[in-house]
């Protein structure tokens, strides 16, 4: 089948979902049709086993490319990614909704905005539903959640899976303290004032370091808050940096499941993570207030047994459930729905 993976957020998270469902659905043939978000770019963006790719400039105009590309592609399904372009993309008449497969990567209406503004991005993704076939959510609880905007039969939770990571050398801090680290943009979304204030309360017993960049006036003040900041950088520098840490902290106020946790959890980090959704729906251990995350950190930084259990234990969860074989078994499930009927009941009967 012709896959078509549409977003206006390709880099970062995105990117490395997008990549790692490709590679485990090889039997298909994906192309990519994608805006890149400035500043988010991680030297992923050409990389991806595309068919291929057309990346347009980011900016209302380039909806003008989506029909002629779609059909020139003539794609068995429309795989959006991301709340604007799965807004944006659904919105338009002449998509089929039989086509179309949306995955948010963390739902509009989780964002700590003005309560009205939540309830306007509920309903519209409540409307937007009915032009969807299904939803496929980026683990567990994104699944949960859109079985409340769609009938559940009509969703699915694709695990994210973090693939081989690159070999490079530890890029270590110049401290002798435990280093504790976050990744992603420094945005509300994922949590930079909450990483900062952990990094004030917890100055002298850890180092903290946020791996990503953002506004520069904001990236300006966490460096004056003591707070270690590397700017974006390639992916592979990303990991080179993370294998520097001694703990990963997720502190995220809203997120899918974030592939900067799994890329932690392959390189056996002990991880801290924020009590949001697609943490808890998994089991794992999450800390809600400053002061828990504050006793966490301390109990870790003198090396206190059962804080470093409880912390590598979310390691070794989040290995178990977010394998290849769990999200390949997924995007099979995904798009065998697509397959016309004839060849779905032949490949039952096989």
């Amino acid at each position: 089948m012709k896959i078509l993976h549409i977003t206006e957020s390709f880099g970062g998270g995105v990117t490395s979902a997008i990549n790692s469902y490709i590679l485990n659905s090889q039997q298909h043939e994906h192309y990519l049709l994608a805006s890149v978000r400035k500043g988010d770019t991680t030297g992923e963006e050409s990389q991806g086993l595309f068919k291929h790719r057309e990346l347009v400039p980011r900016r209302l105009s380039s909806l003008a490319r989506v029909k002629p590309y779609i059909d020139r592609v003539q794609p068995d399904v429309i795989h959006l990614h991301s709340t604007y372009a799965g807004a944006l993309i659904r919105a338009l008449p002449f998509i089929p909704a039989q086509k179309i497969v949306y995955t948010p990567h963390g739902f509009a209406f989780l964002r700590g905005d003005h309560p009205m503004m939540l309830k306007a991005y509920r309903a519209i993704e409540s409307l937007l539903a009915r032009r969807t076939a299904v939803i496929a959510g980026c683990g567990l609880d994104e699944q949960r959640i859109a079985g409340e905007l769609i009938e559940p039969t009509h969703t699915l939770g694709l695990v994210n899976v973090c693939d081989e990571l690159p070999e490079v050398p530890a890029v270590r801090s110049l401290t002798n303290k435990p280093v504790i680290g976050m990744v992603g943009r420094i945005s509300r979304q994922k949590g930079h004032e909450y990483f900062r204030a952990l990094a004030e309360s917890c100055a002298d017993v850890a180092h903290f370091k946020w791996i990503g960049g953002g506004d520069a006036q904001v990236m300006a003040e966490m460096v004056q808050a003591g707070i270690e900041v590397t700017g974006w950088r390639p992916r592979g520098e990303v990991i080179a940096h993370m294998k520097g840490l001694d703990l990963y902290f997720h502190t995220a106020a809203w997120d899918g499941f974030p592939i900067s946790v799994l890329e932690a959890a392959k390189l056996d980090l002990p991880i801290a993570l924020r009590s949001i959704g697609p943490f808890t729906t998994e089991g794992l251990t999450t800390l809600q207030s400053l002061e828990d995350a504050s006793r966490e950190i301390n109990a870790f930084a003198r090396g206190e047994s059962e804080a470093q259990l409880r912390l590598h234990h979310n390691a070794h969860s989040i290995q178990q459930l977010h394998s290849k074989e769990h999200l390949h078994s997924s995007l099979d499930q995904l798009y065998s729905r697509f397959m016309p009927e004839q060849t779905a009941n032949k490949l039952a009967i096989g």
